[in-house]
């Protein structure tokens, strides 16, 4: 799939990168504040691309195609009471707005209200969905802890909550019956009796069920279909609730999910029903956009990528073990022994077998169009669709247990900067980690449910593949074969990435005790997509800056400065995304570190003869404080001589020479990260 560690090779007036990181609070020197550039979503050039999410409210495709099957729905019922003879010659009373109910002239059982999917099912339509979602959220293991199924519970509350206000009770009449007066509406027999005399008001009787006891009937107005408005936002929440959780779990035919499923599509045939035979089109299109915006201020961005499998662990252990029997996965054992770096514990693995692993030939380049892993993988290297815009598969060529990767569904290149999508995802698969730890630890009382993720990109980042993919790491793997003091003594191996954040919640100063210089930030679980954007991008313009790359658009195009050049060719500029440096991305679920890249590695040399054994390449696992050797010189070398590894590792990056260069520190309790969390999220820093 992808090679070992060691080799791998929005529509808004917003500040550029480098304007975000200029006004960042670091010690880095800020540079001139530059004018506010327009700036677009990315617009990749690859063929059907699809186009990032930039706000979890908006919808994203899935999420168009569900609430777009419901108006669709309404308007072929619709149109087929049009084309039915049965239909059209059955007499139909504009008042009651319904088919005339003698058995021996309605067109159709389902055009009565006394048919039993009604009277059973609709009537009752809240309580069947109230049971199946208790039903899941209470027994399925895909909501095992208690802070789920309280949030679970608390959205059950809200949805039942406006079902109430609109349809039964809004602190006297329902919305329903409110709306039908206040659009000019009125009970007959109300209007009768006061033309009588009988002294009855017109606010008498301002309920369906009061005039319809009475023997009145509702008349003028516009009428919002309750049947449409439950049937619509019960099956909704349910999707929401139950069926995008349980498809997420990757395993059908438990009793709670059969049970949701029969009531969304119980709702779906009866809403068909009355589409068909109740109701105008536009009452009923109205309480189905109603129902929309309900769930979508409840529940926003549900659907997207953000979300991965609740049993993600599980899912990636029953995949690796059984691609590894197989044969569709190549698994390289390693020795393992811990180098001091500067006091910071390092691993080194050795794995003779990796001079083994397959390679193409040399001709074969340019006659042969390389092989995409990420486009079709192989079904038994997939683990699981991320929609709506990425994949998991095993990686083909692993090191450490259990290794896999993120991959975009289409292809994007590994060069151009990540979008707030990938970040998302990204993050959603550490958070399912530590989320199944905790709802295991009682049971199991090992590992950590740690998650390390990280991303190469450019020439001297150890990227080997052009797709853009993440990959990630569980950190209980990564373990393998540490003896029991390197596992939890004082010297322990611990993910290098969560110490080099310093300062008022760090745990040391390992980024000035580590040979190359890194920019990191605190993040934390609740931020999306879009914040995780935003500190990405300050990283990223802090070490472009400091690499000496240039500003974009502002040194190196004389249309900026100079007036030349269109808006639209500026922002062209920004929209293609390609990144100016090669750096390594680590992300953990506390910390985001960048490290800028000035090579792949470095030769090794023995001291005896200062010939090279070899050369140490590293890629975006050096961040957790890993590094691979594939031949027994080099491991003797470096086991040898931990100072060779300091000296190796100073190579590859820029060099830390004085305090001020240390990692600056983005808390998310420092003014600094707030305003700009605050300025990301409202569109862009303020002018002056």
């Amino acid at each position: 799939m992808d090679t070992p560690p060691s080799h791998n090779t929005r529509s808004s007036r917003r500040k550029t990168p480098s304007q975000i990181a200029s006004q960042l609070s670091s010690p880095i020197p800020s540079p001139s504040p530059a004018p506010a550039i327009p700036r677009r979503a990315p617009n990749h050039t690859a063929a059907g691309a699809a186009a990032p999410r930039n706000t979890p409210y908006l919808p994203t495709p899935t999420e168009l195609a569900l609430v777009a099957g419901y108006p669709l729905l309404l308007l072929f019922g619709a149109l087929f009471s049009l084309v039915s003879p049965e239909t059209r010659a059955a007499p139909y009373d504009v008042f009651k707005q319904a088919h005339s109910q003698d058995p021996a002239l309605a067109p159709s059982y389902f055009a009565r209200k006394d048919n039993l999917l009604n009277v059973l099912f609709v009537k009752r339509g809240w309580a069947w969905v109230t049971v199946a979602f208790f039903a899941f959220a209470l027994t399925h293991p895909a909501v095992v802890s208690a802070t789920q199924r309280g949030r679970a519970a608390v959205r059950w509350g809200l949805v039942t909550l406006w079902w109430v206000f609109v349809t039964q009770w809004f602190f006297g009449p329902a919305i329903i019956d409110r709306g039908f007066r206040w659009s000019g509406g009125k009970c007959e027999v109300v209007e009768n009796k006061v033309e009588e005399g009988e002294g009855l008001g017109k606010g008498d009787f301002v309920t369906a069920a009061a005039c319809k006891a009475y023997g009145g009937r509702w008349s003028g107005g516009h009428d919002i279909s309750g049947h449409v408005f439950l049937l619509v936002l019960g099956s909704g929440f349910l999707v929401q609730e139950v069926v995008w959780v349980a498809a997420r779990w990757g395993r059908g035919g438990r009793g709670e999910e059969r049970l949701a499923a029969v009531v969304v599509v119980l709702s779906g045939w009866m809403l068909l029903m009355t589409a068909i035979y109740f109701h105008t089109w536009f009452e009923k299109d109205f309480s189905s956009l109603s129902r929309d915006c309900t769930l979508f201020i409840l529940f926003p961005g549900s659907i997207a990528a953000q979300n991965a499998p609740t049993n993600l662990p599980e899912l990636v252990r029953s995949a690796f073990n059984s691609a590894k029997t197989s044969g569709a996965l190549n698994y390289y054992p390693t020795q393992v022994a811990l180098l001091d770096v500067n006091s910071v514990p390092f691993q080194l693995r050795f794995s003779p077998a990796l001079a083994n692993k397959p390679k193409a030939s040399p001709g074969s380049d340019a006659t042969t169009k390389p092989i995409d892993p990420f486009d079709n993988p192989a079904p038994d290297l997939l683990i699981a669709p991320l929609p709506p815009h990425h994949i998991l598969v095993l990686n083909k060529f692993a090191i450490v247990p259990e290794h896999f990767i993120l991959a975009t569904r289409v292809f994007k290149p590994q060069t151009h900067l990540l979008e707030a999508d990938d970040l998302a995802a990204t993050y959603a698969c550490i958070e399912a980690y530590h989320r199944y730890h905790e709802t295991q630890v009682e049971t199991s009382g090992a590992g950590t449910g740690e998650l390390f993720a990280f991303f190469n990109s450019g020439a001297h980042s150890g990227a080997s593949q052009p797709h853009r993919h993440v990959q990630l790491l569980p950190v209980d793997r990564m373990r393998d074969g540490l003896d029991g003091h390197e596992r939890s003594g004082a010297s322990r191996w611990d993910v290098l990435a969560d110490r080099l954040v310093d300062g008022e919640e760090g745990n040391g100063d390992a980024a000035l005790r580590v040979p190359f210089r890194t920019f990191a930030a605190r993040i934390a679980p609740g931020m999306d997509g879009r914040a995780l954007l935003g500190v990405y991008l300050g990283l990223y313009k802090a070490a472009e800056k400091e690499m000496g790359a240039g500003v974009r658009l502002l040194d190196g195009m004389g249309a900026w400065r100079g007036g030349r050049g269109s808006e639209r060719e500026r922002e062209r500029e920004w929209e293609e995304g390609e990144a100016r440096i090669s750096y390594n991305l680590a992300i953990t679920r506390d910390v985001m570190v960048l490290l800028p890249r000035v090579a792949e590695g470095a030769e090794i040399v023995t001291e005896e003869s200062g010939q090279p054994v070899g050369v140490l390449a590293l890629n975006g696992t050096v961040l957790a404080g890993t590094a691979l050797v594939k031949s027994r010189e080099e491991w003797e070398v470096l086991r040898a001589h931990p100072e060779r590894a300091v000296e190796l590792l100073g190579k590859i990056g820029l060099p830390v020479v004085q305090r001020p260069l240390g990692s600056p520190l983005l808390s998310p309790r420092s003014e600094g990260f707030k305003q700009f969390a605050r300025s990301w999220n409202t569109g862009g820093w303020e002018e002056g």
